[in-house]
């Protein structure tokens, strides 16, 4: 399973250890469980790297 997460990552032109670390504070940070599928690889909206 993480081996194919890690190659939708990739296809999808993102860093997988960004991905994974992006998404693990969304659900932290309270992200709805009716918005699971923005979190998917190939719909996710990396944070701007200006917003920090």
């Amino acid at each position: 399973m993480l081996a194919s997460l890690v190659a939708t990552c990739k296809m999808s032109n993102m860093s997988p250890v960004d991905y994974i670390a992006a998404t693990l504070r969304a659900i932290l940070d309270g992200h709805p469980q009716s918005g699971i599928e923005d979190l998917m690889p190939w719909r996710f909206n990396q944070p701007s790297s200006m917003a920090a």
